[in-house]
């Protein structure tokens, strides 16, 4: 795998299909494979991931920011018991993974979108579990700008990627479609297994008169062809069930219900909690206009790779401010 790194502070990256330059900087084509590991951040940089990753264990300064990229666990502290006062950011896959899906503005359907949140794993959210997500259609705007770039002016508003938002579809068939995280996620983010998690599921679905499928999850590239959406629709699902992953993004644009078990799961606003699933067996259903407003929530937090790696999104980013001020005081 082709590592991506701005080796000195005269190179950087772009979206633009040839070299060019930007001030004395020579900007190259975007590579989009992502290599994962930990790296500090410098906001006056002028790219991320300068240099080696680090060893998490060897952190002993904890005045900087450090951006995580995946989540392979021995590039990581375990989630949930990271050490006071480290402060991190998680690069990852997309809360919208529509970004990803072949169209317009992403012909070959490459991961040119991420998340990026700030000390959590999912959307910001108080102690009762309410998403605290700011609302700014200032975000919405610079993805569809991008999105409109890219596109050759065919897609001007990111809704147009899964053919407009849509009020849910109220269960009715109470037949499930199931979509686990990897095994790897369960033991390292939840402290048990995919079987354990599996059979919690499937043993509340049979006493609530639900049938369920499980996701057969496919490569990245077979998965092109065989989208969560495709699923859905082959098999007439009408409600998902999803742990940690962004699959149940894709069912909530695409109107049907989902049941998130995780207060992690990007979706988690406009899905019913799997306690009061379980409690009273009633999957909620969302409007057009809760859904659409959790999409621009979710804007704040998705960057193209150019953001990400010419480190733009310090300048935007709702939880950036502190870094920010650096930058200023340099």
């Amino acid at each position: 795998m082709a590592t991506m790194v701005c080796v000195s502070h005269t190179v950087g990256y772009s979206i633009m299909g040839n070299s060019h330059y930007r001030g004395n900087r020579i900007m190259d084509p975007i590579n989009t494979n992502m290599p994962h590991g930990l790296w500090s951040i410098d906001p006056n940089a002028i790219c991320a991931r300068l240099g080696k990753p680090i060893d998490p264990n060897s952190i002993d300064d904890y005045s900087k920011d450090y951006l995580l990229v995946g989540c392979r666990p021995h590039t990581m502290f375990k989630p949930g018991v990271e050490p006071n006062g480290f402060r991190w950011w998680w690069w990852d896959n997309s809360f919208l993974p529509h970004l990803r899906y072949p169209s317009f503005s992403n012909p070959t359907g490459d991961k040119a979108w991420s998340r990026l949140t700030y000390c959590d794993w999912g959307l910001p959210h108080n102690s009762e579990g309410e998403c605290v997500a700011p609302i700014l259609q200032s975000h919405r705007d610079r993805i569809n700008a991008r999105l409109k770039k890219l596109s050759g002016s065919t897609i001007k508003e990111i809704s147009q990627l899964w053919g407009g938002t849509k009020d849910q579809t109220p269960v009715t068939t109470k037949h499930a479609l199931i979509v686990p995280s990897s095994p790897t996620n369960f033991s390292h983010f939840y402290n048990t297994t995919l079987d354990v998690w599996l059979n919690t599921v499937t043993g509340a679905l049979k006493e609530l008169g639900y049938t369920y499928r499980i996701r057969d999850k496919k490569g990245p590239n077979a998965r092109k062809a065989n989208q969560i959406i495709h699923e859905i629709d082959e098999h007439g699902h009408d409600c998902v069930i999803a742990n940690h992953s962004a699959g149940a993004s894709e069912a909530v644009l695409h109107g049907v219900p989902v049941v998130t078990t995780s207060d992690w799961n990007p979706a988690r606003p406009v899905s019913t909690t799997w306690e009061d699933f379980v409690f009273n067996g009633n999957i909620k259903t969302y409007s057009a206009k809760q859904i659409d407003t959790w999409v621009t929530q979710c804007c704040a937090y998705t960057y193209h790779r150019e953001e990400l790696d010419m480190l733009s999104w310090i300048g935007i980013h709702p939880s950036a401010g502190h870094l920010r001020n650096q930058q200023h005081e340099e």
